[in-house]
C-alpha cells in the first residue's frame, strides 16, 4: 500500500495470472473508485494471423496453462463450423469427457489450494498462515484428497488428450486416437472414488458456508445480467444454446452459439492490458452480465446427474434464483465439480465410448467460425475468419474474466468503501478484496490481448526511480 490517495494491492495473489487493485480515495480520505486491472500484454490475436487453420488448436492452448484444453476444444470447433464438419457420436463423447477432465482439474485446484482458506481461517488471520498448507498442517487428510482428485483430472487429460497440460489428441474433425477398453476400465474405477471425494468436499464446503454466511453475504450483492449454455433447461459444457438472464431472474435473450459475437460486444480502457465484454443490445453501462459457476445455476433449472441435481436444487431453496451474492461463485463451483465427477462416471460407463470411429475427413474452406464452449470460468468463445487457402486472417476469443471483470471492479470498490471512512483502513481490507477477486477465480492469462495506443514502457533506474516513460 502506497501514497495517501492511492492504494495499491499488488499482486492480487492466489489467482491465475496477475491481477493488481488500485483504490483511489477522494480528498476527505473515502473511496472514489476501485480497478482491478491486468498488468501484462499477451497479444494472441496478432502473432497468429496467418497461422495454418489446423496449427491454430495447438498452439492457441498456450494461451493458459489452466484452461488450455477448453481453448483446444473450443477452437477445433470453431474451424469445423467453417468446414461444415460434423464429427462422430463417439468423439463428442471423447471430447465432452476432456471437458469434465478440465472441470475437475480447475474446481479441484480453485477449492481445496485457492479458496478453501477463506472459508478455513477468519479474514483477520495473518495472511502468512492463511493457506492451504496451514490446512493440510491441520488436516492432513484434506491434502491427501485434494491431490488424489486432480491426479485424476489429470489422468483424464492424459489418457485421451495424450498430454497432462495443452492436449494434442483433439484436432479438426475429431480425436486422433480411440480410447481402448483397458483404459476405459482404469478410468472407470478411478471416477467413482473422485465422485466419493466429492461428494466430501460438497459437504465441507457447504457445512464452512453455513457458518461464515453472514460474513460472506457482505462481500456483495451485485444484480447484473448472467450467461451460461444450456440443453433442455440443463446445465450443459460442450453444446447447446446460449441463455441470458435479467436480474429478476427473466429470459433476456436465447440464441445459438454460432451467434454469439452478434449479442456480445467488447470494450477497451486505458487502464487495463484486459478487454472487456458487455451485451451489445444494452451497452456497458446497463449491459453488464456475469458468468461462471453462478451463472449456470442462475440460468439452468438442472443438471442432468442426480448429485448435482440434488445440491442445485438445495442451493436455489437457500438462496433464491437468481441469487446475487458475489461469494456464492465459491459454493457454485462444488455444483460444477460434482456434476463433472458424474458425468465422467456416466461417459464412461458407455461401453461405446471406445469405438473406433473418432474421426472423419475434413474439408478445409475459406470463411468465418464461431463455436462455445463452457470453460472453467464461463462461456468461452471463439471466431475465426480463415482465408481459402485455409490460412487465419482475422480472430476474435471472448474470454469469460472479459465479461466478468466489470462486476469484479464493481465489487471491488463496493468492499473497498466498506473498510475505508476518511482515510481510516479497517483491518481486513486486503483479504475481503482478494476474496472477491478470487470467488470469480479471474483467469488474467487469458484476458489480456488488448495492445492500444495505452501500452507504456517505464524505464527505471537501479533503485526503481521512475526515469521515463515511452508511450
Amino acid at each position: 500500500m502506497t501514497s495517501q490517495r492511492e492504494i495499491t494491492i499488488s499482486p492480487t495473489t492466489r489467482i491465475e495470472g496477475h491481477g493488481k487493485v488500485t483504490i483511489i480515495l477522494d480528498e476527505a480520505g473515502n473511496v472514489s473508485d476501485a480497478y482491478f486491472y491486468a498488468t501484462e500484454i499477451r497479444g494472441f490475436d496478432y502473432f497468429l494471423r496467418g497461422m495454418e487453420a489446423d496449427r491454430l488448436p495447438f498452439i492457441i492452448s498456450r494461451i493458459c496453462g489452466v484452461c488450455s484444453t477448453a481453448h483446444v476444444l473450443a477452437s477445433v470447433k470453431a474451424i469445423e463450423n467453417i468446414y461444415g464438419t460434423e464429427i462422430t457420436e463417439t468423439a463428442k463423447k471423447l471430447r465432452e469427457l476432456l471437458l469434465m477432465g478440465q472441470i475437475i482439474s480447475n474446481h479441484s485446484l480453485v477449492f481445496f489450494f485457492l479458496i478453501l482458506p477463506d472459508f478455513w481461517f477468519s479474514k483477520e488471520e495473518d495472511p502468512s498462515k492463511r493457506n492451504a498448507f496451514q490446512i493440510m498442517r491441520e488436516n492432513p487428510e484434506i491434502g491427501r484428497k485434494a491431490i488424489a482428485l486432480r491426479s485424476f483430472a489429470t489422468k483424464i487429460l492424459d489418457t485421451i488428450g495424450k498430454r497432462e497440460v495443452h492436449i494434442v489428441s483433439a484436432i479438426p474433425g475429431g480425436l486422433i486416437s480411440p480410447l481402448k477398453e483397458k483404459e476405459r476400465e482404469e478410468l472407470l474405477k478411478a471416477a467413482k472414488e473422485a465422485c466419493a471425494i466429492t461428494q466430501e468436499a460438497v459437504s465441507l464446503g457447504k457445512e464452512l458456508f453455513e457458518k461464515n454466511w453472514e460474513e460472506f453475504r457482505k462481500a456483495g450483492d451485485y444484480k447484473t445480467h448472467y450467461m451460461a449454455l444450456t440443453d433442455d433447461d440443463a446445465i450443459e459444457f460442450y453444446e447447446g444454446k446460449i441463455r441470458i438472464l435479467n436480474p429478476e431472474g427473466d429470459v433476456f435473450s436465447e440464441f445459438a452459439a454460432q451467434d454469439y459475437m452478434k449479442h456480445v460486444e467488447e470494450k477497451r480502457y486505458e487502464w487495463t492490458y484486459a478487454k472487456f465484454a458487455c451485451l451489445k443490445a444494452l451497452g456497458c453501462q446497463k449491459g453488464i452480465v456475469q458468468v461462471g459457476p453462478t451463472a449456470r445455476v442462475n440460468v439452468n433449472k438442472k443438471t442432468k446427474t442426480e448429485f448435482a441435481n440434488r445440491e442445485l436444487e438445495e442451493f436455489k431453496r437457500k438462496f433464491g434464483s437468481p441469487t446475487h451474492a458475489t461469494l456464492l461463485f465459491d459454493y457454485a463451483r462444488l455444483i460444477d465439480l460434482l456434476y463433472a465427477c458424474e458425468r465422467t462416471r456416466e461417459l464412461l460407463e458407455d461401453e461405446s465410448i471406445t469405438r473406433t470411429d473418432t474421426r472423419v475427413k475434413v474439408k478445409p474452406k475459406g470463411g468465418v467460425g464461431t463455436s462455445v464452449v463452457e470453460a472453467p470460468r464461463g462461456t468461452l468463445a471463439h471466431e475465426y475468419a480463415l482465408t481459402r487457402n485455409g490460412r487465419l486472417k482475422s480472430m476474435k476469443l471472448i474470454i469469460p474474466t472479459q465479461v466478468n471483470s466489470a462486476a469484479i471492479n464493481l465489487n471491488v470498490k463496493d468492499a473497498a468503501t466498506e473498510f475505508i471512512r476518511k482515510g481510516e483502513i479497517k483491518p481486513g481490507l486486503l483479504n475481503r478484496i482478494e476474496m472477491v477477486v478470487r470467488a470469480y477465480d479471474p483467469c488474467i492469462k487469458c484476458a489480456t490481448r488488448n495492445a492500444t495506443d495505452s501500452l507504456k514502457v517505464e524505464i527505471r533506474n537501479h533503485e526503481g526511480r521512475l526515469l521515463k516513460i515511452l508511450s
